[in-house]
């Protein structure tokens, strides 16, 4: 069986760890611990423990993040559900309006800064607001973990913050941070081979600026509509200016959950819809995936193998020269030589994603020969143009 025989067998050949993934930017690794000492050292033994916990959020309403990671819920599952119960919550019994003054037939989205910032009003909004949030946090177990706490050692706090709360707080954000890092990787790649791409500074910041998003009868660039338009997180322009290449970015190094599962849908569904473009226009529109991830682990036929086959190119970490052997067959850009990593391929494997993936008139080496050109690190192997 060899690496290039199906699609299965060449994702899982290539496929990276969680550790090979970069993270883009740097994740805050710290938890306030002078913060935490001050509320487990005033947290009292008796009936005030409420108003303590109410009092503690007045004083500051950082304390929420710090709470909020103690009783193990996540930034997005806090504001949702505080959304939900600000949204619910009259300020009298006959109010036809919640206690931010909209309807009750509404319910509106919130992020974590916005009940911060509640918190710091004197007024009845204010109060209710401290009210809210101490039971919220209460509810969620608050009152245990801080009698634990209470019963360490004042040495022992760091050590136990840093070994059971800070690895979840980080994994989390990390594992979006990878997502971006590896389509910064790809953007990199596009910049060094002088492709022209949207958005323009994705090699540079790939969380500076949103997704261009295309009207999904004529894939040209629009605001984003989810009845009318499909996201990308890279497009690629050919020679003329015109874009050519779509590129959807699916990392995942956890369980996809139902979120893959709809994605690879909605891949099928911008398949369709290309296909039928082309087949109006003849423009050769491209659909790609930067794919990858053991997440992929769970579910893969309902996720990774189901889009697979829709995109006329998959790249995955490893495999990002595919990127540039692809262009160099759309006459976008001139690859002279491909050498590949023999550290990590055998010469059967080498020579079967060449035979696939590359072009007559390209230059394989499977050894450390120098070559003319300008040299580009892509995945498990180097382009020369």
């Amino acid at each position: 069986m060899g690496v290039t025989d199906n699609l299965r067998s060449e994702y899982w050949f290539h496929v990276s760890d969680q550790q090979e993934i970069p993270i883009f930017g740097q994740v805050e690794r710290n938890i306030d611990i002078d913060l935490l000492r001050e509320i487990v050292d005033g947290y009292p033994d008796d009936d005030l423990k409420r108003d303590y916990i109410r009092q503690v959020l007045v004083n500051n309403p950082d304390s929420v993040d710090l709470l909020r990671a103690f009783v193990g819920v996540s930034d997005k599952r806090m504001y949702l559900e505080l959304s939900y119960k600000f949204g619910k919550q009259k300020p009298t019994p006959e109010s036809s309006t919640n206690i931010l003054g909209y309807t009750l037939y509404d319910l509106q989205k919130h992020q974590i800064p916005f009940f911060k910032r509640l918190l710091t009003r004197d007024d009845q909004q204010g109060k209710v607001a401290a009210d809210i949030i101490a039971d919220y946090l209460i509810s969620k177990g608050l009152f245990s973990i801080l009698n634990a706490l209470k019963s360490l050692e004042f040495e022992q706090l760091p050590a136990f913050v840093d070994s059971l709360i800070a690895p979840k707080e980080v994994q989390q954000a990390e594992t979006k941070r990878r997502g971006h890092g590896a389509e910064q990787q790809f953007a990199i790649l596009l910049a060094e081979l002088g492709v022209s791409f949207l958005p323009e500074n994705k090699h540079i910041n790939p969380m500076s600026a949103d997704d261009p998003n295309v009207k999904k009868d004529t894939f040209d660039l629009s605001h984003r509509d989810e009845r009318t338009t499909w996201s990308f997180d890279v497009i690629i322009k050919d020679l003329q200016g015109q874009l050519k290449i779509f590129t959807q970015g699916l990392i995942h190094t956890s369980d996809p959950g139902q979120y893959g599962v709809n994605k690879s849908g909605e891949t099928i569904l911008v398949k369709l819809g290309m296909m039928s473009f082309n087949q109006r226009t003849h423009r050769g529109l491209e659909l790609w995936g930067l794919v990858d991830g053991v997440g992929f682990i769970e579910n893969p036929d309902n996720t990774v193998f189901k889009m697979l086959p829709a995109f006329d190119t998959f790249v995955q970490l490893k495999s990002l020269y595919k990127a540039a052997l692809r262009l160099h067959k759309l006459g976008i850009v001139k690859v002279k030589a491909i050498r590949f990593d023999m550290d990590f391929y055998t010469h059967r494997e080498a020579d079967d994603m060449f035979e696939k993936y590359g072009s007559q008139d390209i230059v394989k080496l499977t050894d450390k020969t120098p070559f003319d050109g300008k040299e580009i690190h892509a995945g498990k192997a180097w382009i020369y143009i």
